[in-house]
């Protein structure tokens, strides 16, 4: 893990920086331009799902953690592969942007935790890379890695229903880990309610959008820049939590 502001420590494979409230960065503003991408998501329809009900159920995870002075962790994962995340962008008049890029299906991912203190007095953000899809094995070594990011203290973790989350083995380890490590899923059909979701979507509006790399290796290093920039930012962590309506 690389350490930003905080300085929390080293560990291979993962980085991790200290944090707090996001604007949402623009990625148009940098260049001048009036932004064109990173917009909320819209609303759709989904099978069940209550949002209200949700955001009691989150709130009284919030309530545990403060009692149990354990930070409260959104924890998530997403993908990406050699094929270009497309995005709305400026070109002169009468040039359509044509993008170019290998059709090729190979594929990264990404393991992401944002995390905060419930008096909002600190945010760290931790993530991960790999080639692959993240299993059972790799989200236990993620989450032994965040656990040392902070320096083994007690952590409230949400997270959704992935396969991975509710495996047998999962669970087994879980049981062992008890001491400092308390699970709480998200609602159904609520990826509204993880901040994480913003995350992803804010990289892929910036340092993926409309990238067409040639190897792996280029998309890695994109997708780590972006990543980079959101754990160097206090304001974007926390930004991106105010973006779902959850107070701490």
């Amino acid at each position: 893990m690389d350490a930003g502001a905080g300085g929390r420590g080293d560990r291979e494979g993962h980085r991790g920086a200290v944090l707090a409230n996001p604007d949402l960065d623009d990625p148009a503003r940098a260049a001048g331009l009036e932004q064109a991408a990173s917009r909320p998501p819209r609303h759709r329809t989904r099978p069940g799902g209550h949002r209200q009900v949700g955001e009691k159920g989150v709130a009284a995870h919030k309530k545990s953690a403060r009692r149990r002075g354990a930070w409260i962790c959104f924890q998530d994962e997403s993908g990406f592969s050699l094929l270009p995340v497309v995005r709305a962008t400026w070109a002169p008049r009468g040039q359509t942007p044509v993008l170019t890029h290998r059709f090729s299906w190979k594929r990264l991912s990404m393991s992401g935790a944002l995390a905060y203190r419930p008096d909002r007095s600190e945010a760290v953000f931790v993530f991960g890379i790999k080639e692959g899809a993240y299993n059972t094995a790799s989200l236990i070594e993620f989450l032994t890695a965040l656990h040392e990011h902070l320096d083994g203290q007690k952590v409230t973790l949400i997270w959704d229903g992935l396969p991975a989350h509710r495996s047998n083995d999962m669970k087994a380890w879980l049981t062992t880990q008890r001491h400092w490590l308390h699970v709480e899923p998200l609602p159904g059909y609520a990826p509204d309610l993880n901040p994480m979701e913003t995350v992803w979507g804010n990289v892929k509006a910036r340092e993926l959008a409309n990238l067409c790399p040639d190897t792996l290796d280029e998309a890695h290093t994109a997708a780590q820049t972006g990543l980079e920039r959101v754990g160097s930012s206090y304001q974007l962590c926390f930004n991106f939590l105010d973006h779902t309506g959850l107070s701490l």
